[in-house]
């Protein structure tokens, strides 16, 4: 059975960002950590069971670090990304860690500016943060994974792919935007374990121009990843366990933090909470623009975090685990790279460019081989080349990627597809999906994770006859999931006026009860140059989107007229009828979704029924 969306408490990183980027909101916190506890109770649990634990300990040892050994702990940067400045430079990369090491060991020359109050208990934390050099499969690794996909727009618990085990790594997503607009979020320990898929979640997700003080970052964002892992390692905001600085004074549980409510900006004589006591605005864990430190009592705080079997923090910095997973020094591995790749565009037609997007990683690439069967050229050695292809259907694609360490080699047999550059069918045109070779022949299917969600010709459900195309979201696994399927092209040269109308009937239900974040959609596009451009002509999205209402098992409906939605688009009119046009029915399917159907497309037949949208 799928299973419902549980936001947990989400603890939120925000300092100002760049001129492009929008503020919509800090976080929901006070919200989904009261649906937390509704529907997880045992968590409130295991928290107060750390709470207990971390009292204890730094009543026996404080901040010292006796018998914890030396604190190393294996990091992983998952760069999510589809070619843009989102896929930021090792080279940002490892000037980030050099910031963590720096700033979680009081190396930061910024120290200098404490003011005087807090001169006295500025801590060197004494953790240090080594980039893996073996995977969690043995094999070499240079610890920054690079992933292909269009979840780095996304930004939440369901981009955080490849996650590696937490127990033996930090694991850092990197993505190009993040839910909400803010720059980035961890978990307490405590919030991730004892639930099935906490593994997944645990660890810091954060924007790619917030890590490093180089390439797309800047001095300014540089500290958001270590306040993050502040968040990873038990602290919490000096005002606090919310996310609303400078509302009301509160305390975080350490005893050398001031009382505040929090500051926006850099005020280094706030005094408000208890005058004449300054507060402490330079903590890393504050919003205040001018972080610097931490206290002698947050190191006492997060060595208990570490010290710690929950969440598996104490196993991070182990002999054996430092040897597991190559941190037993510091030196930088040299590996072998791994193939990958993406695309820019899906669909093409016989004739028109595609260009490749190299996306190889773990290693320089010194040479690189790409093979493509049924195109022109039909082999390259540049790292992002254009291709023509000669055949109809799914293209065979092979990148080869090698250095002086070894090659590796991908191959993708369902990434691209090619349409004929003339059209297949004269307007009138209808297509009710009842025969799959017409679906596999005709229609491209595009599914663009290339998971198990993805449109298909049924016979269990339709809106008349047998059969239909379902896309099957019930099975989905993703927040943030695409896949459309495009029409063979159509002559519309013959249509009159009058039947310059495309329709079609569909059905989508939720198996969110509640109806209150639905994010499905339908978008249906037009193209009359094989893809080169699409238009949209047809959108609807949300709670406006699911006709047939809340179903918590597979949903199939039945010809019902309750169940199906009829679409009418009037076409353009203005210009010359296109001789080869295709439409692209593209569905965005979000976790609380259920399965979609869409039947009887109908295109220049007389049809009746309300008059959804018009193109443009």
């Amino acid at each position: 059975m799928k299973t419902l969306i549980f936001y947990f408490a989400i603890l939120v990183w925000l300092i100002p960002l760049p001129a492009s980027a929008q503020v919509t909101e800090l976080c929901g916190l006070p919200a989904a950590r009261q649906k937390l506890i509704k529907e997880h109770p045992e968590v409130l649990q295991k928290e107060a069971e750390l709470e207990s634990f971390t009292k204890n300990f730094i009543a026996h040892y404080g901040s010292s670090r006796d018998g914890m050994g030396n604190i190393v702990i294996p990091i992983v940067f998952h760069i999510i990304h589809q070619g843009g400045p989102e896929n930021i430079s090792d080279a940002q990369i490892i000037n980030e860690v050099n910031i963590l090491n720096r700033d979680y060991n009081k190396q930061n020359a910024d120290t200098s500016a404490v003011v005087p109050s807090f001169v006295n208990i500025v801590a060197s934390v004494g953790v240090h943060f080594r980039l893996a050099t073996i995977d969690p499969n043995g094999n070499c690794t240079n610890g920054i994974d690079r992933i292909y996909s269009d979840q780095t727009f996304e930004g939440n618990d369901y981009s955080k792919l490849n996650g590696w085990p937490r127990e033996k790594y930090l694991n850092v997503w990197v993505v190009s935007k993040m839910m909400n607009g803010v720059a980035g979020y961890a978990y307490y320990p405590g919030s991730v374990s004892t639930l099935l898929n906490a593994p997944n979640m645990d660890g810091v997700i954060i924007l790619s121009g917030y890590i490093g003080s180089i390439g797309s970052s800047d001095s300014l964002t540089s500290r958001a990843l270590t306040h993050e892992i502040g968040h990873y390692l038990n602290l919490k905001h000096p005002w606090g366990d919310n996310n609303s600085p400078g509302v009301a004074c509160g305390d975080d549980d350490v005893d050398d933090t001031p009382i505040t409510r929090g500051s926006t900006f850099c005020d280094l004589t706030l005094s408000y909470c208890n005058p004449p006591i300054i507060e402490n605005v330079q903590n890393y864990m504050d919003y205040s623009y001018c972080s610097v430190m931490f206290t002698e009592g947050q190191k006492a705080r997060m060595l208990a975090a570490l010290a710690s079997d929950v969440s598996g923090r104490n196993n991070l910095y182990s002999d054996a685990n430092l040897i597991a997973t190559g941190t037993v020094d510091n030196t930088p591995s040299a590996c072998a790279p791994k193939a990958d790749f993406g695309v820019v565009k899906r669909y093409a037609c016989i004739g028109t460019n595609v260009t490749f997007i190299n996306a190889s990683n773990n290693g320089t690439v010194d040479q690189f081989y790409w093979s493509f069967p049924n195109g022109n050229p039909s082999s390259s050695t540049d790292p992002n080349p254009t291709v023509q292809f000669t055949t109809t259907g799914y293209q065979s694609v092979s990148l080869t990627v090698s250095n002086s360490m070894g090659s590796s080699t991908k191959t993708d047999n369902a990434l691209v597809y090619v349409g004929s550059d003339q059209p297949s069918y004269q307007a009138p045109f209808f297509e009710g999906f009842e025969d799959p070779n017409v679906f596999s022949t005709d229609w491209a299917e595009i599914n663009y994770d290339e998971n198990v969600t993805q449109f298909k010709q049924v016979n269990i459900g339709s809106h008349t006859g047998n059969g239909s195309a379902e896309l099957n979201n019930y099975n989905s696994i993703a927040d943030h999931d695409i896949d459309e399927i495009v029409s063979p092209g159509i002559d519309l040269t013959a249509l009159s006026n009058d039947q310059m109308q495309l329709s079609f009937y569909y059905s989508l239900a939720s198996f969110n009860q509640y109806f209150t974040d639905l994010q499905d959609s339908l978008v249906v596009y037009s193209t009359t140059n094989c893809g080169v451009t699409w238009n949209p002509i047809y959108m609807t999205g949300g709670t406006t989107a699911v006709n047939a209402g809340y179903v918590q098992p597979y949903f199939v409906p039945t010809q019902s007229p309750s169940y199906w939605k009829h679409v009418v688009i009037n076409l353009d009119t203005r210009n010359a009828r296109p001789s080869n046009v295709r439409y692209k029915f593209q569905v965005f399917s979000a976790v609380n979704g259920n399965n979609f159907y869409i039947d009887d497309i109908n295109i220049g037949n007389s049809v009746t029924g309300i008059k959804e949208a018009s193109a443009v």
